[in-house]
């Protein structure tokens, strides 16, 4: 989850609450509800593995929002940056691609942040070890990362830490306790009665978060939901609220739908290897890299529908769809729907696992159509004819007072999205319009002399600029900057 600042039209939409299948409270109560009890918890094999990957420069665990206990972690462990595990991170991320939840999914297999055993054998290679991870890397990885936790008194720093450990638990444990319907897992997905439940909050990661698992030899699961932390209360301490509670539900179900791919990876290969090269550019925005996450992503994000169908209503799963869609999981009011029908079919399939080939099914079906689809949807899609200052221009007049766009076709009116934030997002001073063609959008801007400006016209997650029609623009980075201003005598 990124922070961004957008300027967003204001777009209306009519909400059908008949189009979503929902099967009646007294169907899903069938199934009666486990007690599914959560742990929360700071976990020093995560902050661990976060920090050192952090200190390798892997972005995605630069992106910490608790600016003290950030301060903390550099000054603390800044001086290591040229430890040996932190230059061997450094390798793993480059010749292995070890990033993301491949770290988290390392952290969750160890006993510990400080013997740093293994949890469950590394040979033969554990199924829930991420891939990425060769059991001699591994364990070359755990020696230096033994060492590092002596050399940097890691210990000592996880002590120092335990008052805000403590109070950042409290926070989302009530939460949880207020909010949350973890027994949902069981009632939706079959019983699992060896699997135990974790949040863990990652202090380091910021918005990203993961949802790894342990499985031993004798079934016994421990899921994980790895939280990033990113909200802070008016003393920059962590907090959460009850949005928080669908990113937790994503991350849990992870444990759940993957496994379903995995176990059908080879019958959904067709039909990913023709969908994934239409959407690549999103899905690749996102660090989904081919189109196998992109399949554990669609089934996870369809599974949340329902939850939140299920919790929240109809209007609350059509706006999640909405979102979905945004991101260019396209299918994804077809694929809920099919789970709506699993829903309703319990005593045919007792678990998500038996309902796969109908998954499998549905992905065959969409795929066969979709290229076309797209094609005629690129037709109608939206183009940038020409801009002020031009795209990629250098030495742009920094009296320049406001940026134009223009369009091959008139636009919604009222509807727009330029996303960005920082210090190259240039500073609006007037409401954006278009003119009276609704082909020219204007927004009046104040720009600095010297200085590099970016931001984008829609992106993955705010689509706004759309054609009349209504389909959206395809993202595009705008970037230029402006020149010196003249001395004058």
């Amino acid at each position: 989850m990124s922070q961004s600042r957008t300027i967003a039209g204001l777009v209306l939409f009519g909400i059908l609450c008949s189009c979503l299948t929902l099967p009646t409270h007294a169907q899903l109560d069938q199934i009666a509800p486990s007690e599914t009890a959560v742990r929360v918890a700071i976990d020093p094999r995560v902050e661990l593995i976060s920090i050192i990957f952090r200190l390798a420069g892997n972005p995605e665990y630069c992106q910490g929002k608790v600016a003290a206990y950030i301060n903390d972690v550099d000054e603390h462990f800044g001086p290591f940056r040229n430890h040996a595990v932190v230059q061997l991170a450094r390798q793993l991320r480059r010749t292995r691609g070890v990033s993301y939840d491949a770290c988290m999914s390392m952290a969750v297999h160890l006993t510990d942040a400080s013997d740093l055993k293994e949890k469950i054998p590394f040979d033969p290679h554990p199924p829930t070890l991420d891939g990425r991870w060769r059991v001699d890397e591994a364990r070359e990885f755990l020696q230096k990362a033994r060492q590092f936790v002596e050399d940097t008194s890691f210990d000592e720093f996880v002590d120092k830490h335990q008052t805000m450990y403590r109070l950042t638990e409290s926070r989302m444990k009530k939460v949880l306790d207020e909010e949350a319907h973890l027994e949902w897992f069981d009632q939706f997905f079959g019983r699992r009665p060896q699997a135990s439940f974790s949040v863990i909050l990652g202090l380091v990661n910021g918005g990203q978060c993961y949802g790894p698992r342990c499985r031993a030899d004798d079934a016994k699961e421990d899921l994980y939901c790895v939280l990033g932390v990113w909200k802070t209360d008016g003393e920059g301490m962590p907090t959460f609220d009850r949005e928080v509670l669908s990113t937790v539900v994503h991350e849990f179900c992870h444990s759940y739908a993957n496994p379903i791919i995995d176990q059908h990876e080879a019958e959904l290969r067709v039909a990913g290897q023709k969908i994934f090269p239409h959407v690549s550019s999103a899905m690749q925005r996102q660090a989904y890299g081919n189109w196998k996450t992109m399949m554990c992503e669609s089934l996870v994000r369809a599974c949340v529908v329902r939850y939140i169908r299920r919790h929240d209503g109809a209007v609350a799963a059509w706006m999640e769809i909405q979102k979905q869609k945004q991101r260019q999981f396209l299918w994804m009011k077809e694929l809920s729907d099919l789970l709506g029908e699993y829903e309703t079919a319990r005593d045919e399939y007792p678990s998500l696992e038996k309902f796969a080939p109908q998954i499998v099914s549905f992905f065959d079906d969409y795929a066969k159509g979709f290229a076309d689809k797209q094609k005629e949807l690129d037709a109608k899609r939206p183009q940038v004819v020409a801009m002020t200052p031009a795209n990629g221009a250098v030495d742009v007049d920094p009296s320049l007072s406001a940026i134009k766009v223009v369009f091959d076709r008139p636009m919604q009116d009222g509807s727009w999205s330029m996303v960005g934030g920082g210090p190259n997002f240039p500073e609006i001073v007037g409401k954006p319009a278009y003119d009276s063609t609704k082909t020219v959008w204007t927004v009046s801007v104040k720009l600095k002399p010297d200085w590099p400006y970016q931001f984008m016209l829609n992106s993955d997650r705010f689509t706004n600029f759309r054609s009349s029609d209504g389909v959206s623009l395809a993202p595009v980075k705008v970037s230029f900057r402006t020149g010196r201003t003249e001395s004058r005598d």
